[in-house]
């Protein structure tokens, strides 16, 4: 092999490892309700419908924000409205909430978490009668203040997650296969983030790995 593809090579690992370690590093993290860290890159297929209390159909990601740092942290993040068939998306991240129809980029304010806090999105889809697939990347962000004007920017930006919500479909990985590539591996994580091969009765997180690399999770329970 000609010396400066392999010298290519090896930057190109040594980049990809650099920032998978930052992003490992970076103070706020996504974790699930009990405080396990949801790793970067990760898709979670979201088909569990429930009432809201107006009587509405929504469909919530269960996602939270960790603070894995020892100090407070200002945060907020950026999110990516790919695709939405119709309905509401509503997110009340880190403070205010605020709901979007369409697709496109948009940025929430900031706001601060404490040291250790585990802070729930309250994001979720409202599908109303359309049926598909709403999908909804989000990355986490830190926030400086500028000494001059005393505003607060977008200072460093961390791990990203996708949110596919699916309604009225009944196999949600099949629509993400279609487009990522072929199931390569399965497995299961119960609520205390322990890898179980053969899930028993209760609530599990299925972890399911395509070809491509791309992990898609969801929760399921075992009868």
């Amino acid at each position: 092999m000609p010396m400066k593809k392999l010298f290519t090579l090896l930057l190109l690992g040594l980049t990809c490892a650099f920032t998978a370690k930052a992003q490992d590093d970076f103070p706020l993290q996504f974790a699930y309700s009990d405080g396990t860290i949801i790793p970067d890159g990760t898709v979670l297929t979201l088909d569990d419908a429930e009432e809201d209390i107006f009587g509405d159909v929504q469909i919530p990601s269960g996602l939270f924000v960790k603070n894995t740092s020892g100090s407070e942290v200002r945060g907020g993040a950026t999110y990516v409205i790919r695709s939405i068939p119709g309905g509401t998306f509503q997110t009340c991240f880190p403070s205010n909430c605020t709901q979007q129809t369409r697709p496109g980029e948009y940025t929430t304010q900031s706001d601060v978490l404490a040291a250790g806090e585990l802070k729930n999105m309250q994001t979720e889809w409202f599908p109303g009668d359309k049926e598909g697939t709403a999908v909804v990347t989000y990355q986490l962000l830190t926030f400086k203040q500028n000494v001059i004007t005393k505003k607060w920017n977008k200072d460093k930006e961390g791990p990203t997650v996708t949110l596919s919500f699916v309604y009225g479909t009944s196999d949600g990985i099949a629509s993400i296969q279609g487009s990522k590539g072929k199931i390569q591996d399965e497995s299961y994580l119960d609520m205390l983030g322990r890898t179980v091969r053969m899930p028993r009765q209760g609530l599990y997180v299925k972890r399911t790995v395509l070809s491509d690399g791309t992990v898609v999770t969801r929760k399921v329970a075992a009868k």
